[in-house]
């Protein structure tokens, strides 16, 4: 198991996932996608009395060419699996209560191994399971 508290996968040189630990130390704000990626991702770990500048943010048109996401694991235990686009296997880790995955590319499953809730987060619209995703028909380890 990767004793990292951030780390990356890779197949061929693409980021596919990011990976942030539960005891992963922040000082003030990091970032952990990319400024080019369509979701960007960051966690701020803010001193009590610190005040952030009320503010909007300008609407612009954007062209989302790959759909991202984050799951939070609120609470419980997944093994989280990455594959490519053919489905082989590139990697797969363990999710624990308070741990953060960022799906850049590729393919992923989820293996509950605990009771488990997760928080996630994507682009939408959503037009339907039957419209935004192809399922591997099964592992090929």
């Amino acid at each position: 198991m990767n004793k990292k508290t951030k780390f990356n996968i890779y197949h061929l040189k693409e980021l596919v996932a990011i990976v942030v630990r539960a005891n992963h130390k922040i000082d003030n704000l990091e970032f952990v996608s990319s400024e080019l990626d369509p979701l960007q991702v960051g966690f701020h770990d803010k001193k009590a009395g610190i005040s952030l500048a009320p503010h909007i943010h300008i609407s612009n048109t954007k062209v989302i060419d790959k759909i991202q996401e984050v799951l939070y694991i609120i609470k419980g235990r997944v093994r989280a699996t990455f594959y490519t686009i053919d489905g082989e296997i590139i990697d797969s880790t363990i999710l624990k209560t308070g741990d953060t995955l960022v799906q850049i590319s590729m393919g992923h499953g989820f293996e509950i191994l605990k009771p488990t809730k997760i928080f996630e987060v994507k682009q939408g619209p959503y037009p339907g399971t039957k419209h935004a995703k192809i399922y591997f028909k099964e592992d090929k380890k």
